[in-house]
Order: C-alpha cells, then sequence, then structure tokens
C-alpha cells in the first residue's frame, strides 16, 4: 500500500482524490497539509484522510508517507520539490512542474541522488485516446503527419490575486494552459526544429495570449492559448492519407478520423473510468511497485525539453518570472 500525502488543497486536488480512489488497494488518502485547516478538514470529511496537517513541512515529515502529489502553483513546486526530496518521498507534481528547464534538471539530479521516483502530472500523455491516436500514426493510418493544429483558449474571470495572474507563482497562459498545444505537438511531431510567436502581454509582464508556429522538416504546428477569450478546445492532426479531430484534447475521451473527403472513416470512444486523472495514478503506482525513478511515458526528459521549450519562447517575449531576474 502506497500513502499519499497532498499538499495544496484546491480544486485539483478534488480531481486527484477521486481517481486515487479508484486504486484503493493500492493506494491509501492518508494524509493532506493546507496552510488554511479547515479546507484540509474539508478534504478529510470527503475523502476520509487519515490525517491533516496545517503546515507542509509536518506533512514531509511523516514517516508513513511515501507519496506527495503537489497540487500547489507553478511557482512554488521548484523549493518544495527541494524540501520533499530531504525527507526521501516519491513525488507527483502537477504540470508545470517548475518555472523553467533549469530548476526541473535540479530537482531531476536530486531525486537520482535520493532514490525518489519523481513526474509530471500531465496526464493527457496517459490518456487512452490518445495513446490510441498515436497508435493509429504509427500504423501508417493518418499518413505522414503534415499539420498540426491545437488551441487552449479561455477567459479566465479572476481578480488580480488569482494564481493566473500573479508572476510570483507562475501566472499568465503558457505554464498554465499553453503546456497542452506545446505537449500536443511533441507526441506526434516531437520537438519542433524552430518557431515563431506572437504574445500579449498584461502591464505586469503576464502572457495572456500566444500564438505558436513550429515548424518541422517537413511539417508544421499552429499553436495557441490564452485566458483572456473563449475558443473552442480543440485539436487537428492532419496526416496526407487521414486527419483526426479531438474536442477537448487536453482530456479527451473521443476522436474521430476522416478522410479527404471529409467522411467519417473511425470513431475512438474510450471514455474514463473515473475523471482522466485515474491513467496517470495507475502508472505512479506501477513504477513505484517497479522501483523506478521515472516513467517512460512522461520522463524527465520530457519534462526538461517541453520546459526548454517553454524558456525559449518567454526569452523572445522577454517575459522572466521575478524568481528568474
Amino acid at each position: 500500500m502506497i500513502n499519499v500525502g497532498i499538499i495544496g488543497a484546491g480544486n485539483i486536488g478534488h480531481t486527484f482524490c477521486q481517481a486515487a480512489l479508484y486504486y484503493k488497494d493500492d493506494l491509501c488518502l492518508y494524509a493532506i497539509a493546507s496552510r488554511d485547516i479547515k479546507r484540509a478538514k474539508l478534504y478529510q470529511d470527503k475523502y476520509s484522510f487519515e490525517k491533516t496537517y496545517n503546515s507542509y513541512q509536518e506533512l514531509y515529515s511523516d514517516p508513513q508517507v511515501d507519496l506527495i502529489y503537489i497540487a500547489t502553483p507553478h511557482g512554488l513546486h521548484f523549493e518544495q520539490m527541494m524540501d520533499i526530496l530531504d525527507y526521501k518521498k516519491h513525488i507527483l507534481c502537477e504540470k508545470a512542474f517548475t518555472l523553467n528547464a533549469s530548476q526541473a534538471d535540479r530537482v531531476f539530479k536530486k531525486a537520482k541522488v535520493k532514490q525518489c521516483f519523481v513526474m509530471e502530472a500531465m496526464w493527457t500523455r496517459f490518456l487512452p485516446v490518445i495513446q490510441a491516436i498515436q497508435k493509429e500514426v504509427k500504423d501508417g493510418n493518418i499518413g505522414k503527419v503534415m499539420y498540426i493544429k491545437a488551441d487552449f483558449c479561455f477567459k479566465a474571470d479572476v481578480d488580480e490575486s488569482h494564481r493566473l495572474l500573479n508572476p510570483k507563482l507562475g501566472g499568465g497562459a503558457l505554464l498554465d494552459v499553453g503546456i497542452y498545444p506545446i505537449t500536443f505537438a511533441n507526441i506526434f511531431l516531437g520537438q519542433a526544429q524552430s518557431f515563431k510567436s506572437q504574445v500579449q502581454l498584461s502591464d505586469k509582464g503576464i502572457d495572456l495570449s500566444e500564438s505558436i508556429e513550429y515548424y518541422y522538416q517537413n511539417a508544421k504546428a499552429h499553436l495557441k492559448a490564452s485566458i483572456i477569450e473563449n475558443q473552442p478546445i480543440i485539436a487537428y492532426i492532419y496526416g496526407d492519407l487521414a486527419y483526426v479531430v479531438i474536442e477537448g484534447f487536453f482530456y479527451a475521451e473521443k476522436a474521430s478520423v476522416y478522410n479527404h473527403q471529409k467522411q467519417l472513416i473511425k470513431v475512438i470512444d474510450i471514455p474514463h473510468k473515473v475523471n482522466g486523472f485515474e491513467y496517470e495514478i495507475k502508472e505512479v503506482i506501477e513504477c513505484i511497485h517497479q522501483n523506478k525513478l521515472e516513467s517512460q511515458i512522461m520522463s524527465h526528459k520530457d519534462t526538461i525539453n517541453m520546459l526548454k521549450q517553454m524558456d525559449d519562447l518567454r526569452e523572445t517575449w522577454k517575459l522572466k518570472y521575478p524568481q528568474e531576474k
């Protein structure tokens, strides 16, 4: 049995807990820590946590905790993981893993020394529908992939104090939602050879919206992310034989394959058992049971490559987080 401790008692923690209960024979929701103890108690009442803590440090030092799920804002992840590894705990950390590639590299190096499993919770990579599309591409059913379009835009109705608009917490579209279209392009086309981008920055230096073009040897990807406008969250993969449409691609349960005459030729329909988080949780359980230090589906290299790409984008935008200045 793997005892899980959670730091951060916000919305995403509920999604994790609901999915974790699916694996109650392998995983125990053991402890939750929040700086607001009332929020931790609400979690305890809902999910039957054995322990609640008012400080993260108390949870880290609990000898019964095996794995810590980090559900705090991006800007806090690096220091939290470096602290957690001092206590030799395994880590599943919400995306974005850290603010930049340098921080991630330091975490992974320390994890190796401490012999701890660490993985970024990029749940999209684990979804059965995404993996089924990967198989379609690998088997040549789509033909040679030539173009990808992926958009994740929504209007965040939040005030200035919210993490999305707070530079210290890694606020902005890129780390919160831009990471999904970029991940999608990486899954199906790998790392781009070059890129162009446009960004809309706020007065505080937060990226509110961005449009990114990735260029490959014989392919292109157009990616868009925004926290100031509502648009359909959708992705397309165009091959020379067929194309795939995936609505809500970041949580996908369904994909439709069409020929170039726009005739539907296949539907991939795999409903989640719970909410989609169960697949990454299953991977964590299996890796820990097998004494692995990283996942092959979401490797340390994958995380660092993603962050390097976002670092490169921010460099062209002259955007630095306060911790980097």
